[in-house]
Order: structure tokens, then C-alpha cells, then sequence
């Protein structure tokens, strides 16, 4: 019979999001899980056993005194842990133990120390984290629809304000600017126990061109302004993302046909969301829409894409989500085949200096059951939000 494999994980369960996907111990200080396929062992700071043995996804907890090595332990905290991960693996005559991608260098280095191999296994911890679960689909689209009001306030707060005679938006008798509506975001979502760990996106022109810009300044009548919000839910640790469009006042024409091409692909993409469909096909599927409306996929380019006043994609279509705001797998380019309760965010953009830029964001389920996409929430995608 074949060796079953021992599996090394550690890291700080508040940042290392894989780690904490297998073990649900959500702490501040580094973590150790060994799991040889029959057993796993949590190593923690002594202070946190007693949480551990309650609350974690293991079969025994211990710390890094109950594996001191000959030489003893470190004073310092985290080499300590790494040293006890080596000694508890000499101990249990492992020889060569599996890591994902997150592991950090430290424990590396002290395996190596103790004469322990470590191969490493690329798809550990992401395919079990791609395909979700009904918790966690419920987790995330709790956590979408929180993302919903928050955008209905944002872009209702932004069509809903007055112009001045130079056309900038004035709220309460100052200026309207993509720093004060980030920050009411950010506000609404803190007292309803979401967090904004990357801020939120309220862009317009000409930054809209670099289309991960946050924004900067004021926000003016009849130019189209992108807002994002990816916040995350405190409770769960699921995230939302969602991106819309809105104008205050009139849009012009060229506005209004990147919008309908915006529209039209975002539910090409949806629709593509199926088993054994690859990210590509999607993207792929996305861009034909686009560029059949006149419109072209360009990737790449510094700031001289700031001073190009055609629209364009520059981007893929989306991602998948869940514990992050972005993970495996893209829905792009070279991307493999989506797996059943995958969750994926779709987002076609279009992109000008002098027009404005327009994209449009959901999330949704991949399914297996035909013609059902299962969109997590409902948000008008039009550009009037009065």
C-alpha cells in the first residue's frame, strides 16, 4: 500500500487564509497543522490551547514547549514554533512532508535543519478552498447582499447630489469628491460589522483609464463614476464584490453604448458559468460581445493610456472569491475548467481617459443544473440611480 503523505500548513491564521479554511481557528499568532491522513495536530501558543481544543478543525492541539528539541526553544515566538514543527516531525520518523504554496520560509528553513524534505503540491489547499460548500455559500452571499446596500447608498449619495455652475458634485455644502464617498462607504459598512481591508474603488476621469486607480478628487455632473466595493463580513470572513456605474445627470452617447456593450457581456459571462467550461472560454465569450460592438481588448500600457480617449478592455473578466477577494481560479486567459459551487465574480469593463469608463460586477454560482445561473443578488446595473 502507498505511503500515505504527512501535510505541513502553518502561518498566521488572521492573513493566511488556507490555513484557516482548514483549521476555522481564526488567531493572531502562528499556527502549525501536521496532518498525516489519519490524525492532525494544531501547534499554537500555549495561551490559545484551551481556544484551539474548543474551537479548531484538529484532532489534538499541543505547543511548541510539548515539542522542545535537545537544544531548546528560541525565546523568540516564531522560530520557537518552527523549531517544535521540525522536532515533532523528527519524533514521528517523518522524513519528507507535503506544503502548499503559503507556507513561510522559516519553517521551511527548520525542517531542512532537521533533515525533513519537503515537496511542495501547488493545488493544496486551493482546490478544497475553490469548490464551496453550503456555509460558505451562505457566508458570501450574505456577504454580497450587505455589498448591495452599500452601493445603493453610494451611487444614489452621488446621482442624488447638486451641481454647481462649473458641474461639480456638492453634497451638504461641500464638494463631492472619490475620497468622501469612500469614506461614507467605508463607514456604512463598519457599523454593520464589514471591514474594507483594501478600500473601496470611486473613480472617474481620467484615472478610470487605470482601472484599479481608487480615485481622486471631485466627482462632476454627466461623467460616469465606477464604484467598487469588495468589503469583508467580520463574522464569517467572507467577502463581497461588486462593481456599478453611475452618471449624474445626463450620459452622453458614447457613454450609453459602452454601457449596453458592458451590460450585454456581463450576461454573456454569467451564462458561461458552467462545469468543465474553461476561464478562457468565458473571457473569451465576454470579449466577442465587446468587440462586436466596436470596442477592443488591450492589456498592458503605462500612462499613456491615460491620454487615449477610445475605450477599451484591459483586463480580464473576473475571479474567483470567497475567503479573498481574489482566488484561484481567473476567468481569463489560460485559465483550466470551473468546478461545480465554484463562485466567481464576472466583470467586463470599457475604459477612456476623456469618456469615462463603465463596468459592471456580480457574483455567481457555477452550477451543474441547465439554464440556471445563480446570481448572488439582485442590483439595478443601469446608469440612473436617482
Amino acid at each position: 500500500m502507498p505511503t500515505q503523505r504527512t501535510i505541513v500548513m502553518a502561518g498566521v491564521p488572521t492573513s493566511n487564509t488556507t490555513l484557516f479554511h482548514r483549521t476555522r481557528f481564526f488567531v493572531g499568532d502562528s499556527n502549525v497543522l501536521i496532518d498525516d491522513g489519519a490524525s492532525s495536530l494544531l501547534l499554537v501558543r500555549d495561551i490559545e490551547m484551551d481556544r484551539a481544543r474548543r474551537d479548531a478543525r484538529a484532532d489534538a492541539v499541543g505547543c511548541a514547549a510539548d515539542y522542545a528539541p535537545a537544544g531548546g526553544l528560541s525565546g523568540d515566538r516564531d522560530t520557537a514554533l518552527a523549531q517544535a514543527a521540525a522536532e515533532c516531525l523528527r519524533r514521528r520518523g517523518v522524513t519528507r512532508a507535503t506544503t502548499d504554496r503559503t507556507l513561510p520560509y522559516i519553517f521551511a528553513e527548520h525542517m531542512r535543519r532537521a533533515g525533513i524534505e519537503l515537496e511542495y503540491d501547488g493545488e493544496l489547499g486551493v482546490l478544497e478552498r475553490r469548490v464551496k460548500q453550503a456555509d460558505e455559500l451562505e457566508a458570501l452571499e450574505r456577504a454580497q447582499r450587505m455589498t448591495h446596500d452599500a452601493m445603493a447608498m453610494a451611487c444614489g449619495l452621488i446621482a442624488r447630489a447638486t451641481a454647481d455652475r462649473d458641474g461639480v458634485l456638492r453634497h451638504e455644502g461641500e464638494a463631492l469628491t472619490s475620497e468622501r464617498v469612500r469614506r461614507t462607504i467605508t463607514r456604512y459598512l463598519i457599523e454593520r460589522g464589514f471591514s474594507t481591508p483594501h478600500d473601496s474603488i470611486v473613480v472617474t476621469t481620467p484615472h478610470v483609464a487605470d482601472c484599479h486607480h481608487f480615485g481622486t478628487g471631485p466627482l462632476k455632473t454627466g461623467v460616469p463614476v465606477i464604484v467598487d466595493i469588495f468589503p469583508r463580513d467580520e463574522a464569517s470572513r467572507y467577502n463581497g464584490d461588486c462593481t456599478r456605474t453611475v452618471v449624474h445627470g445626463e450620459a452622453s452617447d458614447e457613454v450609453v453604448a459602452m454601457h449596453a456593450a458592458v451590460v450585454e457581456a456581463h450576461d454573456v459571462g454569467i451564462a458561461a458559468l458552467r462545469p468543465g467550461v474553461t476561464g478562457e472560454q468565458v473571457h473569451r465569450a465576454v470579449i466577442d460581445v465587446l468587440t462586436r460592438h466596436g470596442y477592443e481588448e488591450r492589456r498592458g500600457g503605462g500612462f499613456e493610456l491615460l491620454r487615449d480617449d477610445r475605450p477599451f478592455m484591459r483586463h480580464g473578466t473576473g475571479h474567483g472569491i470567497g475567503l479573498d477577494v481574489h482566488e484561484p481560479i481567473l476567468l481569463d486567459y489560460d485559465a483550466g475548467a470551473m468546478l461545480t459551487n465554484e463562485v466567481f465574480t464576472v466583470e467586463p469593463g470599457l475604459y477612456s481617459a476623456t469618456h469615462g469608463g463603465v463596468r459592471v460586477e456580480d457574483m455567481a454560482v457555477v452550477t451543474a443544473a441547465p439554464n440556471d445561473v445563480r446570481v448572488l443578488g439582485k442590483l439595478n446595473t443601469g446608469l440612473n440611480w436617482q
